[in-house]
């Protein structure tokens, strides 16, 4: 398991310059004095990223055979519309565990992955109104073009009230943050000590694609833009150095589609819904049964969402503060 670029350093393997004043970051401790002789096993900086994301994926595991276990006399008593979310929040809590043992091991702050960021209200913030935005403009255009209709409101007092809360609740914590701590949290941040950010990104990216192809409704194109919408979060996890953005962008993309506009989101259609809009056209418009993201539109507008993150985020912030604090810790020691 090879170790070709430090994700602390500038694409000529020198030190990252002219970062902002450094936050505190504890480095790697307990994984980064090798014993001498095992290559295989651990270089300069310690173990492996490949040994330690395959030790994050068993502990993730660990937790979530242990968790499901203690849960299931409780989940006999949950209602079965919640069955889904309540095991996906298992899940979460189940990654968690992991994140948490392995930021014990390598000496690292829990949120050293992907969300230690002073500016964590604007991050998020910021995700989840381009999330909306983008998703509505997308729509508008469909609907000047004659091939979508916004439709009438479906849901009506506390029913709506209900449902609102419900679906924000299930698509932040069951969906949003579960797929983002899954794909773009721990293994993303390992994964590019090891062999670099964008290998990495786009190797997470094809399996955060790949965990798609199993819903109803989905088709290549949707897969397919799937996997640029993961790199396109991947984009702005390098721009803005944690994944809050990403968080929040993907929580509403997916609570507008499947409650506000009640349109399908990759292929999944809820059957609760502010509004009843429809489609009209051939499916490479209108996306057909897989929803905005099957429509070839959905390219051209992950491309400007990107071209918005450049220009909104100039510079590369991913690794800068822990690179800060390895030097620190370094000059410490020395």
């Amino acid at each position: 398991m090879s170790d070709t670029e430090h994700p602390f350093e500038d694409g000529d393997n020198q030190p990252l310059t002219g970062a902002a004043e450094p936050r505190a970051v504890e480095p790697a401790g307990a994984l980064v004095r090798p014993p001498t002789g095992h290559r295989v096993w651990f270089n300069e900086r310690g173990l492996r990223a490949g040994w330690r994301l395959l030790l994050w994926i068993f502990l993730c595991l660990a937790f979530a055979f242990l968790l499901q276990a203690i849960s299931l006399p409780i989940s006999r008593h949950i209602p079965r519309r919640l069955l889904a979310q309540f095991g996906q929040l298992f899940f979460v809590v189940a990654i968690l565990g992991g994140n948490l043992v392995m930021a014990r091991l390598e000496h690292r702050s829990v949120l050293s992955y992907g969300f230690s960021d002073p500016k964590w209200v604007q991050r998020i913030s910021s995700g989840v109104v381009i999330g909306w935005l983008s998703l509505t403009l997308m729509l508008a255009g469909m609907d000047l073009a004659r091939h979508f209709e916004f439709g009438t409101q479906y849901m009506h007092g506390s029913a709506l009230v209900r449902a609102a809360l419900l679906n924000a609740f299930s698509f932040l914590f069951a969906v949003a943050l579960f797929e983002e701590l899954l794909f773009r949290s721990y293994a993303l941040y390992t994964l590019a000590d090891g062999i670099g950010f964008w290998p990495a990104a786009v190797l997470l990216s094809l399996l955060f694609a790949g965990a798609h192809i199993s819903n109803s409704g989905e088709a290549k194109v949707g897969i397919t833009a799937v996997a640029f919408f993961g790199a396109m979060l991947c984009f702005s996890i390098w721009r803005t150095g944690s994944l809050l953005w990403a968080l929040g962008f993907h929580f509403m993309w997916d609570y507008s589609e499947s409650f506000l506009y009640g349109v399908p989101d990759s292929g999944f259609v809820s059957p609760q819904h502010l509004l009843s809009a429809r489609f009209f056209g051939p499916a490479w418009i209108t996306g057909g049964t897989v929803g905005p993201e099957g429509s070839f539109f959905i390219f051209l507008l992950l491309g400007l969402i990107a071209l918005l993150i450049y220009f909104l985020y100039p510079a590369r912030q991913f690794g800068r503060s822990a690179l800060s604090a390895e030097h620190s810790a370094r000059a410490k020691t020395d």
